[in-house]
């Protein structure tokens, strides 16, 4: 009796440790496994994120520019000519006795006579050039004057222009420009003061006193005290001092 107690004693405390080992290892089991999942589960996250990531990252990049393949043989664009559906328009020109005549941009301010020798009488576009006498392309009812050679006047709104034969390879100020010499007096920054000495012969005096004109189209360096000569459209400011109105050209003289 006492050995069947010791017995199932003994037995009881076997099957307490052989529960105790599957309990361990099944537990172990069971970590194992949980960390597998965790391993799978990080990368299958990380698989998505970059996946997402890659998505964004197309959504949001710049469009790529297409370009045409070439074989470098032309590196030159062309571009398509407007010249049909734009056309570029002719500066103003005239046509009298058969001469094409343009404008050259100068005022004339010689003092002559008051007789026409004919009006523009019939235009065509602007784009277009004269191809009869009296004929623009920039209007009509506008008297003329015969100038010196190659040169004709044109009354445009009432201001005496100066056109020259667009054949014509003179470059040069015409000499119906109003021109004087005048003494510096003063050097600014985006002007002088002048003093006013004399007028070029066939133009009317200007009056005594000292002008203030823009260094614009001054050609030279100039001090105080030297002496310039100046073209000018004639137009006076009654300003004090009085302003030339526009300047075509200055230069030193000496």
């Amino acid at each position: 009796m006492r050995f069947l107690r010791l017995y199932r004693y003994k037995k009881q405390i076997f099957q307490e440790k052989k529960r105790g080992y599957f309990m361990k290892r099944t537990i172990s089991m069971l970590l194992a496994m949980g960390m597998v999942v965790g391993i799978l589960s990080g990368c299958a996250g990380n698989a998505v994120t970059q996946e997402g990531a890659d998505t964004l990252i197309q959504q949001t990049d710049e469009p790529q520019i297409q370009m045409d393949e070439t074989d470098g043989s032309d590196d030159m664009v062309t571009l398509p000519d407007l010249t049909e559906s734009h056309p570029i328009a002719n500066p103003p020109c005239v046509m009298v006795d058969g001469i094409l005549y343009q404008d050259t941009g100068f005022v004339d301010s010689m003092v002559g006579c008051g007789n026409m020798d004919g009006e523009i009488d019939s235009a065509v576009d602007a784009t277009e050039l004269p191809s009869e006498n009296n004929q623009s392309n920039f209007g009509t009812g506008m008297s003329y004057q015969r100038s010196s050679e190659g040169q004709l006047i044109v009354y445009v709104d009432g201001e005496p222009r100066i056109f020259r034969d667009i054949n014509s390879t003179d470059t040069t100020i015409p000499e119906e420009v109003l021109h004087f010499t005048a003494k510096v007096k003063e050097v600014n920054d985006g002007n002088l003061l002048v003093t006013y000495v004399s007028t070029a012969e066939g133009f009317l005096e200007l009056s005594e006193g000292d002008y203030v004109i823009s260094k614009d189209n001054l050609q030279d360096e100039v001090q105080v005290g030297d002496t310039v000569e100046i073209w000018t459209n004639g137009i006076i400011l009654e300003t004090y001092p009085a302003q030339i109105g526009l300047a075509y050209r200055i230069e030193k003289v000496g």
